[in-house]
């Protein structure tokens, strides 16, 4: 029996303990006025802590949308939407099949519920354009999401499982032809970035699906909206805006889309409708908030009305001029156009004891430790957006130096 769990816990319960003891990573917020926020013990904060990488969740059309919502259906219409559902549903994923140029989407409540929902099925070999008879072989990117990891167990139950370093393009094509030369079923799972901002080599696997007959099974939650014609994401970037057929991506509505929600697509209409007929999790599992599925309705919009693809300009402007401000100090990420910073700290006890001290100066930053990443390579994990100034920048990298 596998007992990573319980090992991870070993091996960094005492900067876990003190990270919750001394409340780093758990803020409270009671105002926000854009990147400010003001906490329940008075002190204000510039944060570089929020995924909404492009300002939507604050945007007006988003709030409206809101309100009108609510007006119009109340707070929630309590039914499975297999059997009664709104229309903004439907407004949605049409809105998204456009943003993502002409695929199919199906819209969740969250990231984890689309993992939950297709994996099984794409496990079992039964979805429409995606079936096969051998067994299956499932190659996951090592440093891929926890969302993913925890389906380990069970995919386990269909297939042999792989996990690979995506870093090294040799070890993942070694992985997909042994599979294919023991009559094994190549798919590949990994995200396209990860949360701390490594990027997979997103047209590597799709070769690779391609040549030895495999799929691959993206995550693109920390892609969408910030990259991609009309905020169609990071693979769709990759591929010049046109899906593959060996794809099946998922992605988040709730971090730079502004709103709350997660969704898959693919290039199928009858995959779609599969996945809507025979998975139990969407038949009869809750509807997503219907504040949350209006704000995902006004933030497509402005998805496809050009909106997004300026912002995502001044987005790149901001990164430019972090990596400008923070040249001499060791910053992971430093020269990508990737809106996640890591200030290199190394030590557990010292990374949190500098994100304490930022706190004091007046900045928000995220401390991320082993297990998030490995062991003695902490960071202060910094989440830049459009709507972050220049000044707060340069501010926080002279706080910076004064907490040395």
């Amino acid at each position: 029996m596998k007992i990573w769990p319980r090992k991870k816990i070993n091996h960094s319960i005492d900067h876990q303990q003190r990270v919750y003891n001394e409340g780093v990573n758990k803020l409270t917020v009671v105002n926000r006025n854009g990147k400010t926020i003001e906490l329940d013990d008075g002190r204000i904060l510039t944060e570089f802590v929020s995924c909404s990488h492009l300002g939507l969740e604050t945007h007006p059309n988003l709030t409206a949308a809101v309100v009108e919502a609510v007006n119009k259906f109340g707070v929630q219409l309590s039914v499975a939407r297999a059997r009664t559902k709104v229309e903004l549903f439907d407004q949605l994923e049409s809105k998204l099949n456009k943003i993502m140029n002409g695929s199919f989407t199906l819209i969740f409540n969250a990231v984890t519920p689309c993992h939950t929902t297709t994996l099984p099925l794409l496990a079992a070999g039964v979805l429409p354009h995606y079936s096969f008879n051998e067994k299956p072989h499932f190659i996951i990117e090592k440093t891929t999401h926890a969302t993913l990891q925890t389906h380990t167990g069970i995919l386990e139950q269909f297939g042999t499982v792989e996990q690979v370093d995506y870093n090294n393009p040799l070890a993942i094509e070694l992985a997909f032809k042994s599979a294919s030369g023991d009559g094994l079923k190549p798919i590949s799972i990994s995200d396209s970035i990860n949360s701390m901002g490594r990027t997979a080599p997103i047209l590597k696997i799709i070769e690779l699906a391609n040549l030895y007959d495999g799929i691959a099974y993206i995550d693109d939650t920390h892609g969408i909206s910030i990259y991609g014609d009309c905020g169609s994401g990071y693979v769709m970037e990759q591929l010049n805006n046109k899906l593959n057929n060996k794809v099946i991506i998922s992605g988040s509505l709730s971090k730079a889309f502004g709103a709350y929600g997660g969704f898959i697509t693919c290039n199928f209409k009858d995959t779609i409708r599969f996945i809507k007929t025979y998975r139990t999790t969407y038949a009869f599992g809750g509807s997503p908030s219907l504040t949350d599925i209006a704000a995902c309705v006004a933030s497509a919009d402005l998805h496809l009305n050009g909106t997004v693809d300026k912002l995502q300009i001044i987005l790149r402007d901001v990164i430019k001029h972090f990596d400008d401000v923070f040249f001499d100090i060791e910053t992971i990420n430093a020269g990508t156009n990737i809106p996640i910073r890591g200030i290199v700290i190394g030590d557990e006890n010292e990374a949190i004891t500098k994100c304490n001290k930022l706190h004091d100066l007046g900045f928000s930053t995220t401390v991320a430790i082993y297990p998030t990443v490995e062991k003695g390579q902490a960071i202060l994990r910094c989440a830049l957006s459009s709507a972050h100034t220049k000044q707060q920048i340069e501010s926080l990298k002279y706080n910076f130096t004064k907490s040395n």
